[in-house]
């Protein structure tokens, strides 16, 4: 048999009995909102902390006489520390950098905006 003789075959589809098959309803959950106020109190906590420590780092810094001091940045929930020249108060370098940190926040937004919620 060649291929063009059994492509010119009609292929007969099979039928679907529908009586039998059974419907399944989608039962909607409703939202905790005692959950979500735990878990944003948890949050804030956690802030609340980090910043205690931040200031305790920078405290500690002041101590030992160096240049180092630490931050937190709210929008990208991330600590940082930058590297200041004394005489002039200039940020020699900052980890991670000002540019990675914006990157970080938009890039938390798109996240947000793509799946419909607050990054």
């Amino acid at each position: 048999m060649d291929i063009f003789s059994a492509t010119n075959k009609q292929v007969t589809q099979p039928t679907v009995d529908t009586s039998m098959s059974t419907k399944r309803s989608v039962k909607k959950v409703a939202t905790n909102t005692k959950v979500d106020e735990k878990l944003m109190t948890n949050k804030n906590d956690i802030k609340q902390k980090l910043d205690s420590t931040v200031k305790h780092l920078n405290e500690h810094m002041k101590s030992l006489d160096t240049n180092i001091s630490f931050g937190f940045n709210d929008k990208i929930d991330t600590m940082f520390v930058s590297v200041i020249e004394r005489s002039t108060g200039k940020v020699i370098r900052k980890i991670p950098t000002e540019e990675a940190m914006k990157l970080s926040e938009k890039m938390k937004e798109i996240v947000g905006i793509i799946f419909d919620k607050k990054g």
